[in-house]
């Protein structure tokens, strides 16, 4: 049978925040809004529906039901304005909408989706503690008062951010709805349209059709027009596959009003064939093989489009501040005042957030009233408490109190005197290391907690050894991820999916551990970094070690446009950023157009203490032939890092020389055609590539050198140099980049010219014409480093920046707030 599936979705927008209200005109609204939602239960449980509707209710309505005032209130309008109909029905169910609402529940005659607790645009929430307070009290809420537990959830105006059906899987839900263009522009994209997807966490999304509501809405509806816009959009959809689901959101008021239409229309379309009613967890059980797993952008619906962002937009960094108030408090185990305190201060953040999201005119005293209670709840965590104030401030706002399933944060580091807590990304880090930037890492890592600093850092999990979670030290959490979707072939999508596994690791993290800032290391984690700062509002400084167009000369093909816009939206993103050399902060400026204050130089390190020679035992599997000069080069296999120049250079020393031996150091995409220039070329017995070194292999390698070689063609600034100095080993460097600036031509170092074999080769005859010049070089080399580029001064110049922007987004944060 060619049909397509369907599910109804009631929307009860009521403006329950009126109950609240001191006006009289607001108090009617609610009143006269609260009578559809009595219609609708009356209409559930006396009539036999041939589908089971959906249904959204703002949680804090579910809460107001049950208290007496309102009761007793809402009793008074219906006799007052004869309603006598509802007001029969009202009375028969002893005020009590609630126990209506748990019968039709147990009965399956409704099914209720939740929604955030204060009917609020979840992507507009600033930190994890606001979101989870969000979604866990309402999910709190239903338990409590209709021992209800959903398994799906809606967003108030479908507003939808990437990474939030990460919390909404933690809390047990299973699926939710989205934009239906949002889906078809998912990546991959489905397979075919009108079909569920699952998203990166395994959340369920059903695909919601604003047509279908605007038809609906519009004033010109009838059920001809709606049916035939309804088959219009059946028709694109494919019927061999039965796969497609049609979401028809509707609003309460427009249901009851034409709920004789609507029993009609179901019924002659389920007649015809063109749908079938199915329940969300029918769909996923019966196509759970099949249901297509995508990653989504962010996601809206057009229609009743919330106002907090254009009309209430100054009332929105005191939402925020507020909110990382809450954050702050909820680290430390408190006492039980303090404990009432946070209570209150979490119904303060609460209330707002509802005021400025309802769709009527804000009232400016009811936002003060709450923002005041919140200063002087602040004010009071650090000082003695107003008891009696607080006391009558919990009884005029007697709601919230059910438990909510978020727990006390145990946060580890209260336990550490260390004050100054950030969060680094690195997709390098030991022993999964391929160039410099992990080795830079380490040492930046290592000199920070000196500086007393506390540091997570969240890498990729080494593939080649088995999985470690996470690592320990004194100041340093080490945590390694698995990217999601593992096994991908293609390395942008297996880099999309390591930032996945970031952000989601840096938010469990966060449960127990609020950062001041967070750092990231190159255009690999981004996306990740970039939502860290976005979510929890805190800092993003980067340190950028290359550049796409740098390395390539330009931006030429597809894959180095895409990573040089990730490059772009990194650096506009952050608040800072930290450069290796002049020559890269000149780069930047002249790619990228960033103004020069944004950009800090701080050269790369070495460690300089406990540099010692060690025995070679680690290195005689390479059969090296150490009774010839050795001439060491080590980095990634790739063009730019000039080893076809070095090649070029051995190939033309060897015709004339048969003292040399070459050993090349490193893994890479080149290795392969390297070392088919090496053989060709019959240099085999002088030319080695060794591969990927482990650091007491390179110390080895170090001990046994006679001459190093950095012959790149760009280098941003070149941390091999600084290593094969600290040796004192005399080292020829290309005149290039950040490798300019380091060494003083035959001084403390010996410059070639880039790309060019003959220059090297007569810089490396030079140095062995000339040996105790050499000597002189290499020990001047190494005395230059120990002085200029130890990690303890250059860990000094980092926390010097990382505090000036922790201060000044401080200071920028507090002037927002006021």
């Amino acid at each position: 049978m060619n049909y397509s599936y369907f599910q109804f979705i009631v929307l009860n927008n009521i403006p329950f925040m009126h109950f609240f209200s001191k006006n009289k005109k607001e108090k009617i609204e609610f009143y006269s809004a609260t009578i559809p939602f009595i219609e609708f239960l009356s209409e559930m449980e006396r009539e036999s529906y041939s589908y089971t509707p959906q249904l959204v209710i703002p949680p804090i309505f579910i809460e107001i039901m049950d208290m007496q005032s309102f009761q007793e209130e809402m009793t008074e309008f219906l006799e007052k304005y004869e309603r006598k109909d509802v007001y029969t029905y009202w009375m028969e169910k002893n005020k009590n909408l609630n126990t209506v609402l748990k019968s039709l529940l147990k009965e399956n005659k409704v099914e209720l989706l939740a929604t955030p607790v204060s009917n609020s645009s979840v992507p507009n929430l600033s930190t994890s503690t606001g979101l989870k307070i969000q979604v866990e009290m309402s999910l709190a809420i239903l338990e409590d008062h209709l021992a209800y537990q959903p398994t799906g959830f809606w967003f108030p105006n479908g507003n939808f951010a990437p990474g939030i059906d990460l919390y909404l899987k933690k809390a047990g839900l299973h699926f939710s709805f989205l934009n239906s263009k949002t889906i078809y522009m998912s990546d991959p994209l489905p397979s075919e349209e009108g079909i569920a997807v699952r998203s990166p966490h395994e959340l369920l999304f059903y695909p919601v059709e604003e047509s279908l509501y605007e038809v609906i809405n519009s004033k010109n509806y009838s059920r001809a027009i709606w049916e035939e816009e309804l088959l219009k959009l059946l028709s694109h959809y494919n019927h061999y596959s039965n796969r497609a689901i049609i979401t028809i959101p509707i609003e309460l008021n427009q249901f009851m009003s034409f709920k004789e239409d609507w029993k009609k229309s179901i019924r002659y379309l389920m007649d015809e064939g063109y749908m079938v009613n199915i329940s969300s967890t029918m769909y996923e059980k019966q196509f759970n093989e099949s249901i297509d797993a995508v990653h989504l952008s962010s996601s809206s619906l057009s229609f009743n489009k919330n106002h907090v962002i254009t009309r209430n937009s100054h009332w929105y960094p005191s939402l925020s501040f507020l909110e990382r108030e809450i954050e702050q408090w909820k680290q430390w185990r408190l006492e039980k005042d303090k404990e009432r305190l946070v209570k209150q201060l979490e119904k303060e953040w609460i209330m707002l957030s509802a005021l400025l999201y309802q769709d009527d005119e804000l009232e400016v005293l009811r936002v003060h009233n709450h923002l005041e209670a919140a200063n002087k709840l602040s004010k009071y965590m650090k000082e003695s408490v107003d008891h009696d104030w607080l006391l009558e401030r919990e009884q005029q706002t007697p709601i919230l109190s059910s438990t909510i399933f978020l727990g006390k944060r145990e946060d580890r580091s209260v336990k550490s005197k260390r004050t100054k807590k950030i969060l680094i990304l690195s997709w390098e880090y030991p022993p999964n290391l391929i160039g410099g930037l992990g080795t830079h890492v380490v040492g930046l890592c290592k000199s920070l907690i000196k500086k007393d600093f506390e540091v997570h850092l969240i890498t990729a999990q080494d593939i080649k050894q088995e999985p470690i979670d996470m690592e320990e030290e004194e100041g340093l959490f080490v945590y390694r991820v698995k990217p999601i979707y593992s096994q991908e072939q293609n390395f942008i999508h297996w880099i999309g999916g390591l930032n996945l596994a970031m952000w989601e690791k840096a938010m469990e993290i966060y449960q127990f551990v609020s950062f001041d800032l967070v750092q990231a290391h190159d255009w690999l984690v981004s996306s990740a970094a970039i939502t860290i700062k976005n979510q929890l509002d805190i800092p993003l400084i980067s340190t950028i070690h290359a550049t796409e167009h740098g390395r390539n000369g330009g931006i030429y093909t597809e894959m180095q446009k895409f990573i040089h816009e990730k490059e772009r939206q990194l650096i506009q993103e952050s608040q800072s950023l930290i450069v290796c050399s002049d020559f890269m902060k000149e780069e930047l400026q002249s790619i990228f157009q960033v103004e020069e204050k944004k950009i800090q130089v701080i050269p790369n390190g070495v460690e300089v203490t406990g540099k010692k020679k060690v025995s070679i035992k680690s290195v005689e599997h390479l059969s090296l032939d150490t009774n010839k000069k050795i001439i060491f080069a080590m980095g990634r296999m790739v063009r730019e890092k000039g080893f076809g120049t070095l090649l070029e250079a051995a190939k033309i020393l060897h015709k004339n020389r048969s003292d040399l031996f070459f050993m090349i150091a490193g893994i890479g995409p080149m290795y392969e055609e390297y070392q088919r220039f090496i053989e060709r070329n019959h240099l085999t017995e002088s030319v080695r590539l060794i591969g990927y070194l482990n650091e007491e292999q390179k110390n080895a390698c170090y001990s046994i050198t006679d001459i190093a070689v950095i012959p790149s063609s760009y280098e941003p600034f070149g941390i091999v140099a600084l290593e094969s100095l600290l040796f004192s080993i005399p080292t020829i460097a290309s005149n290039t980049g950040g490798l300019s600036g380091i060494m003083e031509n035959h001084v403390t170092g010996v410059y070639m010219e880039p790309n060019n074999a003959e220059s090297l080769v007569e810089s490396i005859e030079y140095l062995l014409e000339n040996t105790v010049m050499g000597k002189e070089i290499g020990e001047k080399g190494s005395e230059l480093v120990r002085q200029l580029f130890s990690w303890n001064r250059i860990g000094e110049e980092t926390s010097r920046v990382f505090q000036e922007v922790i201060v000044q987004f401080k200071v920028r944060e507090f002037l927002e707030s006021k």
